[in-house]
């Protein structure tokens, strides 16, 4: 019986992580503040493109969702996959190596939150739209 429910209270302890309570309004711009670092972090971070995804030709978009808890414990899960293992493993590895060099901001201790870093793997840059020349 005590087995069953020490397994009880960790599937709950896992729910209670994963999703977190939404933060008040007034910790949005701190949240806010924390995702750009950790989005600049990432880019810096990033290194080469994956050698066997490039000679693959594999591009695609991975979502790696952030977990905080009240003790700024930080939890990288894979949100939405790129469509191709490497690509999403090196989302992963980019992101949680990122999230365990941000500062907390002092604002934001003991507050539990999620963000979303999203991550695109493409071989060619993204073209850029031209603005269009009106010549009369």
């Amino acid at each position: 019986m005590r087995r069953v429910l020490l397994a009880a209270s960790l599937v709950f302890a896992c729910e209670a992580w994963s999703q977190p309570s939404e933060p008040a309004p007034s910790h949005q711009a701190e949240i806010a503040k924390f995702r750009a670092r950790l989005s600049a972090d990432v880019r810096r971070f990033r290194g080469q493109y994956p050698p066997a995804a490039r000679e693959q030709g594999l591009e695609g978009t991975a979502v790696v969702l952030v977990a905080v808890d009240a003790e700024s414990r930080r939890n990288c899960t894979l949100r939405r996959s790129s469509g191709h293992q490497i690509l999403d493993e090196k989302a992963l590895a980019v992101v949680r190596y990122a999230a365990s060099n941000v500062p907390m901001p002092d604002g934001l201790r003991g507050i539990a939150f999620s963000t979303e870093i999203r991550l695109q793997f493409a071989l060619k840059p993204p073209v850029k739209l031209q603005k269009a020349s009106h010549v009369r």
